[in-house]
């Protein structure tokens, strides 16, 4: 039998559909929307997805297939009646984000990869979307005043709330000698001495730049006059990070970026997972990296050789390392746009300053830079750089050993994979030059704070990465443009959300378990004389940063003494009985108990 021929009137409705932009492209995606809807549902009510036996005793099934059929009929029916070809498009592609956000926000133990998993369901969805532009992005028109309004509503958005609840880490007894003891005190004695002093780094009194010189510090000190509280520093910190919207807001201007793409590279940033999810580690200089280098490219980019410079010293300023930075970045001006006096004046300036801030921590301290962190490179008795540099260059495998390791993989993805890996979407090897800091600072090194996203290190190789980005998008075409920023926003919200929101309930559980009891300990505090010399829990320390001669324990410095110091005081946490007993041994019978509040005893010398 012959092929039989489709009737005029199947013609007919099939044409009418077509028509009302519901061809079959659109009907398939109209149907996964409406599943989406059921898993939006589903996740609200019962988000534990990875235990299938608990989720499944938790559907209602009839709900489900209800809000399939209801949601399906809903978006065919609007389309059709509305005749609107953006609304099943724009349903799927924010149903997939939303579906994306609550897999990522209820998943205790996801990790880089799941989060790379749902971003490869995410780029299909955008991947279709962008194709014949489903979406009418072409339509949309963002000026740059609604550019610069959504940068000051994300600048203030995020620095309160990173601030706020990294503030709250601190105030329920969650933060620690280190990092947070160690600046809350030294910014104390900053205001009273405008000497960054401190006991608690090295178990004696010496200048915290005897450790790292960062004379940056000195930049937030009128502030702390003010507020006179370590409550400030978490609130600078997480302003310092947010500043850094305002830089790409400038560079998009400078790049001749369009209002609605600069809009998308404001969230970007705002929401690139290695970002803030670091400052709920307490305070740490290199959290003023990424703006800071933001800004300098900014003025890079616009010539402006007086501000340039300025922002290359304020580089400078933040840590000694940080010449590893202005290296890279002047060689990529001398190399990538051509301006070679400018590129050697900037290379001149970070090696000179290296020389110069590794002899002042030399004077300052006893232990010099701290290149023991690459010690797996230290051969036959040598150390320091020289020795670094012998081993690889002589021995190259022994370097990519060090480097591709499992467990630096998940370093890896979260640094690059919120941008789709994008700064290696270029022809120019000489833009790759920004990458380079990522190996000294990060992927060579054995220790393990180095390369895990939760701490300090990934802020100047953040800031270029997302720099490097920035400079293939605008080579990009339109559709691979779309397909990059679209992606890498959903991808950066899903790898936020698996980061912070767990650190968010985490402080809200430390909260909680405090509540009451925090403002006993705060009282028993008030009562310790800041003159008096006090050994103290590592939780309780940053609450006594009053305290001039403050001693913390565990005590991971006690080879710079013979014994623990002989204090007036012990000031205890009992939530902590191993480190409880190991204080109450090393006071021995020589102190008593006078006084005991909340989850905090306070001992005096007999």
């Amino acid at each position: 039998m012959g092929k039989k021929l489709d009737t005029p009137a199947k013609i007919s409705f099939l044409k009418k559909l077509e028509e009302r932009h519901l061809s079959l492209e659109h009907i398939v995606a109209a149907l996964f929307t409406s599943v989406l809807f059921a898993y939006i549902y589903q996740l609200l009510s019962n988000g534990n997805f990875s235990d299938l036996g608990s989720y499944y005793s938790s559907i209602n099934f009839a709900a489900f297939i209800a809000i399939i059929v209801i949601g399906f009929a809903a978006l065919i029916g609007f389309t059709y009646l509305l005749r609107q070809k953006y609304i099943i498009p724009w349903a799927l592609m924010l149903s997939t984000f939303a579906v994306s956000v609550l897999f990522a926000a209820n998943y205790k133990d996801g990790g880089a990869l799941f989060c790379v998993g749902v971003g490869a369901v995410d780029l299909i969805v955008v991947m279709w979307e962008v194709r014949g532009d489903k979406l009418g992005l072409s339509g949309i028109s963002v000026s740059r005043k609604v550019a610069l309004i959504v940068a000051a509503v994300l600048f203030a958005f995020t620095t309160f709330i990173f601030g706020y609840f990294s503030s709250m880490k601190y105030q329920s007894y969650s933060d620690f000698t280190f990092d947070f003891g160690i600046f809350a005190q030294m910014y104390e004695r900053m205001a009273s001495s405008f000497v960054p002093n401190t006991t608690v780094e090295r178990s004696y009194m010496m200048s915290h730049f005897g450790v790292h010189f960062s004379p940056i510090f000195y930049l937030f000190l009128p502030g702390y006059y003010i507020f006179r509280s370590p409550i400030y520093l978490f609130y600078v910190q997480s302003a310092s990070v947010a500043a850094g919207i305002f830089a790409i807001y400038l560079i998009a201007g400078k790049l001749k970026l369009s209002g609605k793409l600069t809009v998308a590279l404001e969230l970007i940033y705002a929401f690139y997972p290695c970002l803030f999810n670091g400052t709920f580690y307490d305070f740490h200089e290199n959290k003023f990296l990424t703006t800071i280098i933001l800004f300098l490219f900014y003025f890079i980019i616009s010539k402006n050789t007086v501000w340039e410079f300025v922002f290359a010293f304020l580089l400078l300023s933040v840590k000694e390392d940080a010449a590893i930075y202005l290296i890279v970045i002047a060689l990529f001006v001398c190399i990538n746009r051509k301006e070679v006096l400018r590129g050697l004046i900037m290379l001149g300036m970070a090696l000179v300053y290296f020389i110069i801030a590794q002899q002042i921590v030399a004077a300052s301290g006893t232990e010099g830079v701290m290149i023991s962190r690459l010690s797996d490179y230290f051969v036959n008795g040598e150390k320091g750089f020289a020795s670094v540099i012998k081993a690889v260059f002589f021995d190259f495998g022994f370097l990519i050993k060090q480097m591709f390791t499992v467990e630096k993989l998940p370093f890896v993805l979260w640094m690059l994979a919120p941008v789709l890996f994008a700064p290696f979407m270029t022809k120019k090897i000489s833009s790759l030059i920004l990458l380079f800091p990522i190996i000294p600072i990060n992927l060579m090194q054995s220790w393990q704070y180095q390369y895990d996203v939760d701490y300090q290190y990934t802020y100047g190789v953040a800031a270029l990465i997302i720099m490097s980005t920035i400079f293939v998008i605008t080579k990009l075409k339109s559709d691979k443009k779309r397909v990059l920023v679209l992606t890498s926003l959903c991808l950066c919200a899903v790898m936020t959300v698996s980061l912070v929101y767990p650190k968010i309930n985490n402080v809200k559980s430390y909260m909680k378990n405090t509540d009451g009891a925090r403002q006993q300990v705060d009282a028993l505090i008030d009562t310790v004389p800041s003159d008096a010399t006090v050994t103290a829990s590592h939780s309780l320390v940053p609450h006594l940063y009053k305290v001039e001669w403050l001693y913390t324990m565990p005590d991971y410095n006690k080879q710079n003494r013979d014994k623990p110091v002989d204090t007036d005081y012990f000031v205890i946490d009992t939530r902590y009985t191993d480190l409880a007993n190991e204080m109450k041994e090393v006071m021995g019978t020589q102190y008593n108990l006078i006084s005991t509040a909340g989850f905090a005893e306070l001992y005096q010398h007999k």
